[in-house]
């Protein structure tokens, strides 16, 4: 069920692991949307953290994928604009970590970023 949430001023939705978010309270076909991105985003879960290897390791050091995915925890996926961020992941407690996905094949990744 979506529920809003107040801290991140959207409608959210949690399914497989994976945090959904949205802008404005979500159509009915978001259940079909969660089920795809979820897939889509586990089978790809290599690739992505391959994409994102160069610049983790570059602020916060080595790390072996396996680790990456651990410290990652959940991603909020923000499906109107195509953006993963993860909010608590445990490499430090002062980032933002940020990629935006092209497809919902997860195969067109780019703009990735670390703010804080």
């Amino acid at each position: 069920m979506v529920e809003f949430n107040e801290d991140l001023g959207q409608y959210i939705f949690e399914y497989n692991g994976l945090i959904f978010a949205w802008d404005e309270e979500p159509g009915e076909e978001y259940m079909e949307q969660a089920r795809t991105i979820s897939e889509k985003y586990n089978a790809h879960l290599n690739l992505i953290v391959e994409f994102m290897r160069p610049n983790i390791t570059e602020v916060f050091g080595q790390f072996s994928p396996d680790e990456m995915k651990e410290k990652l925890g959940k991603p909020v996926i923000n499906y109107d604009n195509g953006q993963v961020n993860y909010f608590e992941h445990s490499f430090d407690d002062m980032h933002i970590i940020t990629f935006e996905f092209l497809d919902d094949e997860f195969s067109e990744l780019q703009y990735f970023s670390i703010d804080g």
